[in-house]
This record gives C-alpha cells, sequence and structure tokens, in this order.
C-alpha cells in the first residue's frame, strides 16, 4: 500500500506540534535523541545541512513514543505523533535517498493505521470490521 502525504498536512503538522509540545524546540528537547542546538525555523522545522550531516542526530524519539501509545490503544494520539514523525521526516530527508522515502511511506502507513482503529474504536464497531496492520502493508506482528 502507498500512502501518499496530503497536502492538508502542511498546516496539520505544525499545528499538531503547537497543540502537543508547544514549539519545535519543546519537542526537540523531550527526546533523548534530539538536540536543542538543532537550528530550527519556524513551525515548518526546515533544518540547515550541517545540523543534519551530524550522525548523532537521531530523530527516532517521536516515532517511539507514537508505538507506545499504539500498543496502548490510545490510537488517535498514536496517529498524530505519526504524521508529525512523518512531517519531520519529509522536511529533513534527501528525496532520492530511498531509505528515507521508505521510512517515511512506514510513518504514513502508521498514520493511517492507527487512524482506522481509532475510527472503529470511536464507532464501537465488530471484531470483524477490525482493521489489520496487513491491510495498510505492515507486518501482522
Amino acid at each position: 500500500m502507498q500512502c501518499e502525504w496530503r497536502r492538508s498536512y502542511d498546516r496539520l503538522v505544525p499545528m499538531l506540534i503547537k497543540e502537543h509540545f508547544g514549539d519545535p524546540g519543546v519537542m526537540t528537547r523531550q527526546f533523548p535523541y534530539m538536540k536543542s542546538t538543532f537550528l530550527w525555523k519556524g513551525d515548518d522545522f526546515i533544518l540547515t545541512p550541517e545540523a543534519l550531516a551530524n550522525p548523532k542526530n537521531k530523530y527516532h524519539g517521536l516515532e517511539r513514543l507514537a508505538l507506545e501509545h499504539h500498543e496502548a490503544g490510545d490510537w488517535r494520539l498514536a496517529g498524530e505523533y505519526w504524521l508529525i514523525a512523518a512531517g519531520w521526516r519529509r522536511n529533513m530527508m534527501d528525496p532520492a535517498d530511498e531509505r528515507h522515502v521508505e521510512a517515511l511511506q512506514f510513518a504514513l502507513r502508521h498514520v493511517e493505521y492507527d487512524r482506522a482503529l481509532a475510527d472503529w474504536k470511536k464507532k464501537k464497531l465488530s471484531r470483524n470490521a477490525m482493521p489489520y496492520p496487513s491491510q495498510f502493508g505492515l507486518a501482522d506482528d
């Protein structure tokens, strides 16, 4: 399953960052793999090449937090965190780097899956209507 970046996400991601973290600087301080010295530029968080060149600056903390909320059954929040992570990756990645493109797709699949689970839970549908990871191109385990 190929998940696409929606134009609406360009406005939604900064709103979610503000809602959950206040600003991108707070978000970078919350995760152990982020440094407060990242050169954020406004709500769309574009970084300089120098900041990205440092291999010690990883951005997996938010994805781990999204996974924790997914496992706890808080699928709405997990989906929002996955979307922030996807936006973060999209703005930081080299579009020619296949690994980053795959990671973006992985995050977007989780966005769609967690949204479907949250919708299923909200509508109190039967177990037969429950979405499964394989429907979104994710592993079942």
